[in-house]
């Protein structure tokens, strides 16, 4: 079944103000409850349809990111244009994948040395977690590979010494 547009569902128009919208949500909802309508079989599933409709549009937020999608597509509003660059080593990134490159960038293999440079933490600590299996990692020929988004999680849980110095 095809994913029906909110404003339809609610029965409202695309330029109809939020508490136009929030009163329509409260009609059906009132219209459509299951404890009201225990006869119908199908109030239930029209509540739930109602109810998700609101969810996508029920603050100013939510209702551009559903407008923003609606119009730029699946992935949302493209890049500056679509282009193409290398990075040192790996995959080639493209600029028009939108909000998803993030997710293809937290997905580099970075060797031990890298990834301690990029949290600044000693190369020993990630080895050790390596080793105690708190932190994934493969064999590459470079010595083991980590994940960059693996070692910032693993960063942010890990509680770090008081250096000697600061007392």
């Amino acid at each position: 079944m095809p994913r029906l547009d909110p404003y339809a569902v609610l029965g409202v128009a695309p330029s109809a103000t939020q508490r136009e919208i929030q009163a329509a949500f409260r009609r059906l909802a009132r219209d459509h409850h299951p404890d009201t309508n225990r006869d119908d079989e199908d109030a239930e599933r029209q509540f739930k349809r109602v109810a998700r409709a609101y969810e996508l549009v029920k603050t100013a937020a939510a209702r551009r990111r559903y407008d923003d999608r609606a119009r730029g597509g699946r992935f949302g509003q493209a890049g500056p244009g679509p282009a193409s660059y290398a990075v040192d080593h790996g995959p080639i990134y493209h600029s028009d994948l939108g909000h998803h490159s993030d997710f293809y960038q937290a997905g580099d293999p970075l060797t031990i040395p890298e990834a301690a440079a990029f949290v600044g933490r000693e190369p020993g600590w990630l080895r050790r977690a390596v080793r105690e299996r708190r932190l994934p990692a493969s064999r590459g020929e470079r010595g083991y590979l980590v994940r960059r988004r693996d070692v910032e999680r693993l960063d942010r849980t890990s509680p770090r010494r008081r250096s000697a110095n600061r007392a």
